[in-house]
């Protein structure tokens, strides 16, 4: 293991291993990729592999459109395979609060260029054959959406930074990232020590962690997310549409001739990663398929293949949440060199690609290639109490799709 880099990038999910792959392609070559587990093994394997364009705010659209570009030459740029399929998707209200926040989604989306469009309960359920309109008060039906394989995004970014000369330190723990008067000095591991100018925070469920050992905090919450694959399904198709059933926060999208599927549930389960001990990993996560059930009752009228089919997976991860929603990109205030890449709010794989490239960018050229400040770590300075930042969380868990 060398003792010295440019940089050290914390955590090899899509963030961290994006960023790695970034700042090498701008000819950064003295990059240190490592991660406390093997490489690209935790939550962003285990993630639904969704792309979804009709944000809530126009930076949110435009990194996910950035990203949609990016991992459609994903293959071309890595030189790693990336199976995705351009479905678009139908995303139905069942309340009439429900149909103002697809109101609102159409009106931007169609402000920044989007495919998008308001459709009847109808015209959704014949786009969609397993989708009835029991229920359904309005639709919307966005073309540009499509979804991925999760499983092949982290470790192609990994082994397309490895590609290009960065070093992988596999089951390497950081202990402590030395931050002095004058910044970032380097990073202690259970290896050794690596000096370095710079270091990007990218533990995913462990970036709190990994901070407050430095004396910084992020708040952040991890938070128990988890889905289905189904069986095979007679009659189901790669190409149809992803759907979101806004209220009851139930995603479903094809794969492998069956579906996959998951909730954004009411309270949450969250996780202190300090209390779960330095040997959990994410695959002991405890996992509660009773959640599913419930959200599979609640859109039966709509979606009943969820009720009827046959489960073939049940898995899930911890992505980090934020007290508004939003992700934390960016320098640390008051610690030069230290950058975080972290709350991904159930949505980082996805826009991975555009935030890796911007954070590279904002590390070599000193400044990013979009406005970033409503991700800056430095919106939370006033720190909430413990038990008000996991309130706020789950609130923003459960209305992922904007509704209340």
């Amino acid at each position: 293991m060398r003792d010295q880099a440019s940089i050290v990038v914390i955590g090899s999910g899509g963030l961290g291993a994006a960023t790695a792959f970034y700042l090498a392609q701008r000819g950064v070559h003295d990059v240190v990729l490592l991660d406390k587990n093997e490489l690209a093994s935790q939550t962003s394997p285990r993630a639904a592999g969704l792309m979804s364009h009709a944000r809530t705010s126009d930076l949110m659209v435009e990194l996910v459109q950035r990203a949609t570009v990016k991992l459609k030459r994903f293959t071309d740029d890595t030189g790693e395979p990336l199976d995705w399929t351009q479905s678009g998707s139908l995303k139905i209200a069942r309340r009439d609060q429900d149909v103002a926040v697809i109101e609102g989604d159409v009106a931007r989306g169609r402000r920044l260029g989007l495919d998008i469009e308001q459709v009847s309960p109808d015209d959704a359920a014949r786009l969609h054959p397993f989708l009835r309109p029991d229920g359904v008060t309005a639709a919307m039906r966005v073309g540009d959406d499509l979804y991925f394989d999760p499983k092949q995004v982290a470790i192609g970014f990994v082994r397309g930074a490895e590609a290009h000369g960065v070093e992988l330190l596999p089951h390497t723990t950081v202990t402590r990232v030395h931050v002095g008067d004058d910044g970032v000095r380097g990073v202690d591991t259970d290896r050794g020590t690596i000096e370095a100018p710079v270091v990007v925070d990218a533990a995913g469920a462990w970036t709190r962690q990994v901070a407050e050992r430095s004396g910084i905090r992020i708040p952040l919450v991890s938070t128990r997310h988890q889905l289905f694959v189904t069986e095979p399904v007679c009659g189901a198709r790669s190409d149809l549409p992803i759907v979101r059933v806004a209220d009851a926060g139930v995603y479903v999208r094809p794969c492998e001739g069956g579906f996959l599927w998951g909730v954004f549930e009411d309270g949450p389960r969250t996780f202190d990663m300090d209390d779960l001990g330095p040997e959990f990993r994410i695959p002991d996560t405890p996992l509660d398929a009773d959640v599913l059930r419930r959200a599979a009752d609640d859109v039966r009228d709509q979606l009943p293949v969820l009720s009827e089919a046959g489960v073939r997976e049940h898995r899930g991860g911890l992505p980090t949440m934020t007290a508004d929603g939003e992700h934390i990109v960016g320098p640390a205030p008051g610690a030069d060199g230290f950058f975080v890449a972290g709350g991904c709010n159930v949505a980082g794989l996805s826009v991975s690609p555009a935030i890796g490239d911007a954070l590279a960018a904002w590390i070599v050229d000193g400044e990013p290639p979009l406005d970033l400040s409503p991700l800056s770590l430095a919106r939370f300075a006033e720190a909430l109490p413990e038990d008000e930042l996991e309130r706020r969380a789950a609130w923003q868990y459960h209305h992922f799709y904007g509704t209340d």
